[in-house]
C-alpha cells in the first residue's frame, strides 16, 4: 500500500526535517554554523527512510504493476465518485 501513497505524493516517512530559524542556523553559503555532524545525522535519518521506501516501492512495482491494481481514469473526474446508491 505504501507505493500508492508515494504515487499520490504522500511520503510514508516518519522522520521530518525542520530547521528552526534557518537564517541563524545557516551561513551565507548554506553551511550549518554549529554542529554540522549532528545536522548531517538529523538529515540522514529522513533521507535514509526516504531512500528505503523509494527502493522498496521500485522493487514492488517490478513484482506487481500498480497501474493494473488501480488503473488510471481516462474519462471524466466523476469516475472517482463512489457508486451511486439506488
Amino acid at each position: 500500500m505504501a507505493h500508492f501513497l508515494v504515487f499520490l505524493g504522500c511520503l510514508p516517512v516518519s522522520a521530518m526535517i525542520h530547521v528552526p530559524k534557518a537564517q541563524q542556523a545557516l551561513d551565507e553559503e548554506g553551511a550549518f554554523r554549529e554542529d554540522p555532524e549532528r545536522w548531517a545525522g538529523y538529515f540522514g535519518r529522513t533521507l535514509g527512510q526516504l531512500g528505503w521506501w523509494a527502493e522498496a516501492a521500485a522493487k514492488h512495482r517490478d513484482i506487481r504493476d500498480p497501474s493494473v491494481v488501480s488503473p488510471a481514469f481516462h474519462r471524466a473526474p466523476d469516475q472517482r465518485n463512489a457508486p451511486a446508491s439506488g
